[in-house]
C-alpha cells in the first residue's frame, strides 16, 4: 500500500519534471535585432521560482507520514503573493490561505470544544460521586428504617402478649 502511494507522488513528479525538460528545451528563436530571451515564448515566461513556492507551501500542509506545519504553509504562500504578484498560481495560493485560515479557526474551535467538555466532564464526574454517596447514605438509612421496623413491630407484638396477658 505505502509503495503504490510512493509510486503515485513519484509519478507526478516524474512527470512534472518531464514537462520541465520540454517547456525547458522548447523556445522559439528570438528575431534578428532583439536582445536574447526579450521575446521567449516557453511554457514559463517567469522564472520557475513561484512554482517552487508554491509547490514548498504545499509540502507544508503534511501527508500521511508528517503532520501539517500551517504556519510555514501560510508564510510559504504569502511570500508566493507578495513575490509573484502575476503568478499564475496566485488564485490556488489564496485558496490555500483561506483554507488553511479556516482550517486553523476549526481546530482552535474544536480545541475549546474539547477543553469545555473535559471540564463539564469533570463536573459531571464530581455530581455523579456525590449522587453516589447520598444514594450510599439513603440505602444505609433505608436499612436502619427497616430495622427500627421491624424493632417496632417486634415491641408491637410483645405489648399486645403484655396485654393478653394482664386481661
Amino acid at each position: 500500500m505505502l509503495n503504490r502511494n510512493l509510486w503515485k507522488n513519484y509519478r507526478k513528479y516524474l512527470i512534472f519534471l518531464l514537462l520541465v525538460l520540454l517547456g525547458a528545451c522548447s523556445s522559439l528563436p528570438s528575431p534578428p535585432g532583439t536582445p536574447p530571451r526579450a521575446n521567449e515564448k516557453s511554457w514559463f515566461k517567469r522564472s520557475p521560482a513561484d512554482e517552487v513556492i508554491f509547490y514548498q507551501g504545499i509540502s507544508y500542509l503534511g501527508d500521511k507520514e508528517k503532520a501539517a506545519d500551517y504556519a510555514k504553509a501560510r508564510a510559504a504562500f504569502n511570500e508566493l503573493l507578495n513575490t509573484y504578484p502575476k503568478s499564475k498560481w496566485r488564485g490556488l495560493a489564496e485558496t490555500f490561505i483561506r483554507l488553511i485560515d479556516t482550517d486553523v479557526q476549526l481546530i482552535e474551535k474544536a480545541k475549546e470544544d474539547n477543553t469545555k467538555l473535559l471540564k463539564e466532564n469533570e463536573q459531571v464526574k464530581k455530581d455523579n460521586r456525590r449522587l453516589l454517596e447520598e444514594t450510599v447514605k439513603l440505602i444505609q438509612a433505608n436499612e436502619q428504617l427497616k430495622k427500627d421496623i421491624q424493632l417496632l413491630k417486634s415491641l408491637e407484638v410483645q405489648l399486645e402478649k403484655r396485654e393478653k396477658m394482664l386481661r
